[in-house]
This record gives structure tokens, sequence and C-alpha cells, in this order.
């Protein structure tokens, strides 16, 4: 996995790189958020999630307490996107967290966007809450903390 390690002088310049990001990720992407406390993490993550949803005024909170964000737009045939506790295919992701509906559209329709934080999670024990694999494979992932994961998700 590639490292870019970037240094932004304003929140408008985090939100900025964020929006960037969005305009280029695919279904299946994960992008790990380091940083201390402070650093921009949430306002990248609400760059992102504005642009790849088409919605400025997008609320965007941290989900620092409740580890998962859904966002979802409807897929292309209409059906909700958004994963819930046993959806077909007994997916866990964001089950754990609220499921957020932008008003505009997403860059790739009927493809969720999770933002994650387990900070305050013992390492390791997001898994217990997330499907981690699935989400990593047919969502975009935003997660903060990432070191929180355990060793094996972040090498």
């Amino acid at each position: 996995a590639a490292t870019l390690e970037l240094e932004l002088g304003s929140v408008e310049e985090t939100e900025l790189l964020g929006a960037q990001l969005a305009e280029v990720v695919e279904r299946g992407d994960v992008i790990f958020l380091s940083g201390e406390l402070g650093a921009g993490k949430t306002s990248l993550s609400r760059g992102f999630l504005r642009r790849f949803f088409a919605d400025p005024e997008l609320e965007v909170p941290s989900p620092s307490y409740l580890i998962c964000l859904s966002y979802a737009d409807d897929g292309p045939d209409g059906s909700p996107a958004g994963a819930t506790a046993d959806d077909a295919g007994g997916a866990k992701a964001a089950v754990s967290g609220r499921t957020l509906r932008p008003r505009g559209r997403a860059r790739l329709p009927g493809v969720r966007v999770l933002h994650l934080d387990p900070y305050r999670l013992p390492e390791g024990r997001v898994a217990g809450l997330v499907d981690l694999q699935s989400a990593f494979e047919t969502s975009v992932c935003l997660v903060e903390w990432p070191q929180r994961l355990g060793p094996q998700l972040c090498t």
C-alpha cells in the first residue's frame, strides 16, 4: 500500500484534498487517515464526502462515538445502497453506526462510503462491529486511526 505524507496549511486545503481524492476513488478503495488529534482527518473526510455525493452542505460529524458512519444514496435501480444488519449477504458493515443519506447523487451510484474511527476501541475490536473484509471489498472506506484496526489490517 502506498503511503503519502502531506502537511496542509488550512482546513480549506485539507477539505480540497479530500474532494480531489473523491474524484479518483473506486469501489473497494480504502483510505487510511493517520495523524494526531486535530490533524484534519475528519476535515479531509468532510471534503471527500461532500464531493463524492455532490452535496456541499452535507453535515459530516466525526465518527468517534458511533465508530462507523455509512453514507449512501439510492442504488442505480432505486433501492437503498446501504447495507443493514442482515442484508442479503449477511454483512455487518455499518450496523454499529448510522446510515446517512446525502441530498446529492454519488459519483459512483450505489457505492456506499464508510467513515470509520476506531480510536475509542481496543486495538482490533472494530472487526467485531464491522465486517471489514466485506466493507473493504464493496464500499469506499475512510478510516481514521487505522492503527487501531490491528497490525494485520494496516500492513
